[in-house]
């Protein structure tokens, strides 16, 4: 993502496979004995928000919204089942095939290295990210 656009950018992010808050930190603990939600912040200019509880994308983008912080795009990664326009970053043509939906706009990640002839016939840009990131935003009508 380029620094220099000009809009203020969230970006959601779905992680499937590990816990984010560790056991044994007291942000953790907090949240076990029943706080509804623990805020870290370090020396670094870094803060998280621990909420305990499942939360929905939309929610998610709502809450962003009314934020004191003004938000003009926001990105979202992992976010298979949204109803939100989608850039599908895959390794290769068996990964697109199972994460294929009406939502995804544009096809990226490692598959950009490998031949795409072969797979023109989705119809869907395959655009590597890192070199063509302003065409990106055309097609996804943010420039």
């Amino acid at each position: 993502m380029k620094k220099n656009l000009n809009y203020n950018v969230g970006v959601i992010k779905n992680i499937h496979e590990h816990q984010i808050n560790k056991e044994g930190k007291d942000s953790f603990k907090y949240l076990e004995i029943g706080a509804q939600f623990s805020i870290t912040k370090n020396i670094y200019s870094e803060t998280t928000i621990f909420l305990k509880r499942s939360i929905s994308i939309e929610d998610l983008i709502n809450w962003l919204k009314v934020s004191p912080y003004k938000i003009d795009i926001v990105f979202t990664e992992g976010f298979r089942d949204s109803n939100y326009s989608t850039i599908l970053c895959v390794k290769n043509l068996e990964e697109v095939n199972k994460q294929l939906n009406d939502n995804v706009k544009i096809i990226s990640g490692l598959i950009c290295l490998k031949n795409s002839d072969d797979i023109d016939y989705l119809k869907i840009p395959i655009i590597d990210i890192q070199k063509d990131f302003y065409k990106c935003l055309k097609i996804l009508e943010i420039s």
